[in-house]
């Protein structure tokens, strides 16, 4: 009996990391609060990356681009190479999640009367 418990209990650790491993990339949420740290370390160069105006306005800011794209074409843009001066600019997938979300928070929604 304590053979078979022992054999049930490692195949539910089992199952448990072989469900862990197996979620998708996309299963944690976003977080806008490193993309903003990410957009702060990475794109201030050149954007205005928050509210504030931290940042430099050589490119769009990051305002301009969440009222005029979509978080799908934000996302896409930064999936991409970059031409100049984003040449050999790369995020991971979680990176690009995140500073998505931070962009697309910054879109000013149109006043409801």
């Amino acid at each position: 009996m304590r053979a078979l418990l022992t054999v049930v209990g490692g195949l539910g650790v089992l199952g448990a990391v072989l469900w862990l491993t197996a979620s998708p990339a996309g299963a944690v949420a976003p977080s806008a609060e490193a993309g903003a740290d990410l957009a702060a370390r990475w794109c201030a160069a050149c954007h205005v990356v928050s509210p504030s105006g931290a940042g430099t306005d050589a490119a769009p800011s990051f305002a301009a681009i969440a009222n005029q794209r979509s978080p799908n074409e934000i996302r896409n843009f930064l999936a991409k190479p970059h031409a100049r001066p984003m040449r050999g600019f790369s995020l991971s997938t979680r990176e690009i999640e995140d500073v998505t979300a931070y962009i697309a928070s910054l879109q000013q929604k149109a006043e409801v009367k």
